[in-house]
């Protein structure tokens, strides 16, 4: 049967319908366009300011610290003798001298006793140590001892140098010396009464000298103040420095040390560090120089040991390397810091400060400019810490001592054992000797 003809007519396919054409797309396209504007904005928002929060901080420096140099420009120059003549400084001055007299003749007393008993102290302080440290070795191999009958040794050798009489002479308060002989005890319970007298008098002596330190401080504060290094040109350059050529970059504050790999920008917010006045958070107070400081106010003062600076040059050894932190961070003051979670090298408190000094000062047994260090060294090396806590390089003479000590012992016991032994096979041998006599002459 023959198909239809209208089987060989093409049809035309019904149009399906298409979102693109049929939907109007511009609500998507503008949306689109709206979050792409906005997260361009925000990202030359955050690379011109949110990342560099240093930038304002370089503005708020420069203009607190021009209006303090406008502040000293009329004393610059002026001389030390000159500010001394003024009458604020002179009560200043009488003030600090009236209180230092009201406690010199106590101030003096306890220096005298401090004398005595320091005098003391030293005398007892090196016997009680080496008996101490004695006794912590026979206690050592009495805890490790391996049987019951070295135990049993090692406890009746404890007690033996427990009541061990040593003689020391101690020097007396007429001035001559007198020797006593001591136990161990009598040793502990006098150095210990004497560390604490000694402890008792320094106290004292802080609190009496309380007053007088603060009104001398004061004074030099206000002497340091309007004493200027620097003539009014310097300072004029200074302001215009400030005012027309400031360089608000990080390359020009960033301090590279390429022998150690180090990279620190501290000083671009720490923009007073270097600068050739003193300045103090005083004079940074965002009301103008004498008025309450705030955290910025903190972070623009002059280095406090600026002497250090001359022998630990930053552009040298950097800052980090002696204050930690991380020295590259500049988008927050946490990161800056080294405060930030799992961070290793954190900065250092202020009370710790002097703590980076034995980084490289380990084996100093007096750092200069480190007073609260070598405090804390004399004072492991007063109460013989020693004895049980070794510091890598510290108090190397005393270590020898006890190692050779304790070697002489190891030797002594160990030929006496040698000796018991020897006389042990001695015996064993002449026993076997006449045996064999007995026996040849039981054959004969």
């Amino acid at each position: 049967m023959p198909e239809p003809i209208e089987s060989l007519v093409k049809k035309e396919a019904v149009a399906q319908r298409d979102p693109i054409v049929s939907t109007s797309t511009s609500a998507i396209i503008l949306v689109c366009t709206l979050l792409l504007i906005g997260v361009s904005a925000w990202a030359l928002y955050d690379e011109a300011y949110g990342q560099r929060p240093w930038k304002g901080i370089q503005r708020e420096f420069v203009k607190r610290y021009t209006t303090y140099l406008k502040s000293i420009r009329k004393d610059a120059g002026k001389s030390e003798a000159e500010v001394k003549d003024t009458p604020e400084y002179q009560q200043l001055d009488a003030d600090a001298k009236a209180a230092e007299d009201k406690v010199r003749d106590r101030r003096k007393e306890i220096d005298d006793q401090y004398a005595k008993v320091q005098a003391k102290l030293d005398a007892v302080t090196d016997p009680f140590q080496n008996q101490r440290g004695k006794i912590v070795v026979i206690t050592f191999k009495l805890e490790t001892a391996p049987s019951n009958f070295w135990k049993n040794y090692y406890s009746r050798q404890r007690d033996a140098k427990m009541s061990e009489v040593v003689t020391v002479d101690v020097p007396a308060d007429n001035g001559k010396t007198t020797r006593e002989k001591m136990n161990f005890d009598k040793l502990e319970s006098s150095f210990n009464g004497l560390r604490e007298e000694k402890a008792k008098l320094l106290g004292e002596k802080a609190e009496i000298l309380k007053e007088p330190s603060e009104l001398q401080k004061k004074r030099d504060d206000y002497l340091k103040n309007h004493v200027s290094g620097l003539t009014q040109k310097s300072i004029d350059d200074l302001i215009r420095k400030n005012e027309n050529s400031f360089d608000y970059t990080i390359l020009s504050h960033q301090l590279n040390v390429n022998e150690y790999s180090i990279v620190d920008r501290c000083e671009i917010c720490h923009l007073g560090t270097r600068e050739p006045l003193m300045i103090s958070k005083e004079n940074m107070a965002p009301g103008g120089p004498g008025k309450k400081p705030d955290e910025l106010a903190n972070a623009f003062v002059s280095h406090p040991r600026r002497e250090l600076l001359q022998i630990h040059n930053p552009e040298k050894f950097g800052c980090s390397a002696c204050h930690n932190g991380n020295g590259r961070a500049t988008t927050t003051v946490e990161k800056a810091h080294g405060l930030n979670p799992f961070w290793l090298h954190p900065l250092y408190h202020k009370e710790n400060t002097e703590a980076g000094c034995q980084m490289c000062h380990a084996n100093d047994r007096v750092t200069q400019g480190a007073d609260t260090l070598n405090l804390g060294k004399d004072l492991f090396y007063q109460r013989g810490c020693m004895g049980c806590h070794r510091m890598e390089a510290f108090d190397r003479e005393s270590d020898a001592l006890t190692n050779t000590r304790q070697q002489i012992t190891q030797l002594e016991e160990q030929i006496a054992a040698n000796e018991r032994q020897a006389k042990q096979d001695e015996a064993s041998n002449v026993e076997d000797e006449i045996s064999r006599i007995r026996k040849r002459l039981a054959r004969t």
